[in-house]
């Protein structure tokens, strides 16, 4: 067992801390290993987690080497990214992001999708908070921080995302994609669901010109055989 007042255990939670604080470096080394479980303990005085991340970097910057726990890592106490907890809660996990505050889930990194066993690559997903203060799940897509910008990941499937909208409102948008990986839908949401319409009722809306909204049953498993379709008329105007 690593006790927290031991140096080695304390230069491995330092390694840590700046690498949580500092985000990617430019430069490619060798990742420092640990093992064994190393616990965090929570501190019962204040801690100015800005100071100790000043302190930190200062130690290590000349390393330049991300660390990588080989083992448990329990911290007794809150996690921050980006910045310092927020204070007066009990959040366990903080990720702070000066535009968006997102994070990143990679999947089937051992290629073994058995949905595209001639076709094997990764997955991707992000769980974000948009600057606009959108809260969007965004499955099958890349978004860069330089030029590239958005990229759909596997061509061979749609991009998605689903989530609360800027005003609260629940979203859904659904795109093919071209060779380049971009959407090919108009950048409009495909169906949102408003709870308290501008007339204080509840609104199913399909916001894509000539889209129709159907509901569908199945005779057999599967089938989706049976629809119907909901009648649309326009709206009329407010007098």
């Amino acid at each position: 067992m690593t006790h927290i007042n031991t140096i080695s255990s304390f230069a491995a939670i330092a390694a840590l801390t700046a690498s949580l604080t500092l985000g990617n470096s430019s430069r490619t080394a060798v990742p420092k290993h640990v093992t064994d479980t190393v616990y965090v303990r929570e501190s019962p005085a204040q801690i100015d987690y800005d100071e100790l991340a000043r302190h930190v970097a200062a130690r290590i910057q000349n390393q330049a080497k991300p660390t990588v726990v080989d083992g448990d890592l329990i911290v007794k106490g809150r996690l921050s990214v980006g910045g310092a907890p927020e204070p007066g809660t009990d959040y366990g996990i903080t990720v702070r992001g000066p535009i968006t505050s997102s994070l990143r889930f990679i999947s089937n990194e051992g290629l073994m999708d058995p949905q595209r066993t001639d076709n094997q690559h990764r997955h991707v997903g992000t769980l974000g908070l948009a600057q606009d203060g959108g809260l969007r799940l965004d499955v099958n897509s890349t978004c860069f921080t330089d030029q590239r910008g958005c990229i759909t990941e596997d061509r061979a499937r749609r991009r998605a995302f689903t989530g609360y909208d800027s005003m609260g409102d629940y979203a859904f948008y659904l795109s093919d994609v071209d060779s380049l990986g971009q959407t090919t839908a108009p950048r409009s949401q495909s169906l949102v669901f408003s709870l308290i319409g501008e007339d204080g009722h509840i609104h199913i809306n399909a916001f894509r010109p000539t889209q129709q909204i159907y509901f569908n049953g199945s005779t057999t498993t599967n089938a989706g055989d049976l629809q119907w379709q909901v009648p649309l008329a326009p709206i009329a105007p407010a007098r």
